[in-house]
């Protein structure tokens, strides 16, 4: 069985193909970086949140309105970390927006998988009786 670790790697994957794909079509359609990673975002969220909260994730037993919530203040401070990233890289480097783009988000990755392992889909803690 794969650990959490390597589910996340897979689901998160997917999600940020899902991200980059749409980022660099939007990009290379003139669409300013910024702009198209917010889409981007947009997009491939609940290909995240469905994928972590039925796979990566699978019998953590939260309900999904709750591991949604909390998900969903997951992925909009990795998004923060994500864009904000993207814009320090393309003001400070001479590095191809989608370089800079594949960077920021690949970092973003990993500060959300400790966020969602630790917080997002972690139970509850059972009251004691």
């Amino acid at each position: 069985m794969l650990g959490a670790a390597a589910r996340f790697v897979l689901t998160g994957g997917a999600a940020t193909l899902v991200h980059l794909a749409v980022a660099i079509m939007l990009i290379r359609l003139g669409v300013a970086p910024l702009i198209g990673n917010s889409a981007a975002f947009a997009t491939a969220f609940m290909v995240s949140f469905w994928g972590h909260h039925l796979f990566t994730f699978a019998g953590h037993g939260v309900d999904a309105q709750n591991s949604l919530s909390r998900f969903a203040i997951v992925a909009v401070l990795g998004f923060i970390a994500n864009e904000s990233g993207l814009a320090l890289l393309l003001k400070l480097a001479t590095t191809p927006a989608e370089l800079a783009l594949l960077f920021s988000t690949l970092l973003a990755a990993v500060f959300t998988f400790f966020l969602s392992r630790y917080w997002a889909f972690k139970p509850d803690p059972s009251p004691t009786p």
